[in-house]
């Protein structure tokens, strides 16, 4: 397994209003602040979409021999939506992160299911059929769409298995977040959706029945030992850094060293 740092972990430095964090300069930080070479973008981060851009992240990247994995997309639409009008939108939007993905040689991208856990099977279906299209053009492109444990349908981890299952593609993954399953799931709630992954969030934070976050730490040793078991061997992508992000990450990571290296 190998450590790598999403952009999410330090959120806080790209929305500083008074000296935001470029996403130019996020390699840099990953590299020379907390010496990981593999990271995780987000689309709300990058200041455009056009060519000149894009190759100066790459050329960021390359400079700083830090890799760029995936993306985490937010904002493009309920892709669970029972209106096909709707839902035809957020497939058109999320469609645009395929040419990004490539310009920036991403093998995936996230997008969210939206919809809700509890909705009827016509929602599901919804869901499966914008999937279908969006894993037809990776299949093209050579990107893997992906799909997180983050809300919407995606709350309950046997919805997201009908998904993964239904849309039936090579180019259709998850991305296990071990912060963001109920504590009484988490881990069988991770060991259905591990699979099928593509990479992995991992956080300190802890979440109760209510999904509210909750006092304490996830068990981050159990969490490697399930990868391990599931014959994930792929990225785990620290994405919380807590009140100090600086502090944070660095413990997290330091906490994930020791348990990979750890196979007692």
């Amino acid at each position: 397994m190998r450590i790598g740092l999403a952009g999410w972990a330090i959120n806080r430095r790209f929305r500083d209003e008074k000296t935001p964090l470029a996403a130019l300069e996020f390699p840099r930080v990953a590299r020379e602040e907390f010496d990981i070479d593999l990271i995780e973008l987000n689309n709300v981060f990058l200041a455009s979409h056009e060519d000149d851009y894009l190759k100066e992240l790459v050329q960021s990247a390359w400079d700083q021999g830090v890799e760029m994995l995936g993306m985490a997309v937010d904002g493009t639409g309920n892709l669970s939506a029972l209106d096909a009008d709707e839902r035809a939108e957020a497939v058109r939007k999320a469609m645009v992160y395929f040419d990004v993905s490539e310009k920036l040689g991403l093998s995936y991208f996230r997008v969210n299911t939206g919809g809700s856990a509890d909705g009827p099977p016509e929602m599901l279906s919804a869901c499966v059929d914008s999937f279908q299209q969006l894993a037809q053009e990776g299949e093209k492109r050579g990107i893997k769409i992906v799909t997180e444990n983050h809300g919407g349908l995606s709350t309950d981890p046997a919805m997201m298995v009908k998904l993964l299952v239904g849309v039936d593609s090579p180019a259709m993954g998850s991305l296990p977040d071990f912060g963001n399953f109920p504590e009484e799931i988490v881990l069988p709630g991770m060991a259905q959706i591990l699979p099928f992954a593509a990479a992995a969030h991992v956080k300190w934070t802890r979440r109760d029945s209510d999904r509210n976050v909750a006092d304490g730490k996830r068990d981050v040793v159990a969490f490697v030992q399930l990868c391990r078991q599931m014959g994930f061997d792929g990225a785990l992508f620290i994405e919380d850094g807590g009140a100090c992000d600086h502090r944070g990450v660095l413990e997290l990571k330091g906490a994930l060293l020791a348990a990979i290296n750890n196979r007692g």
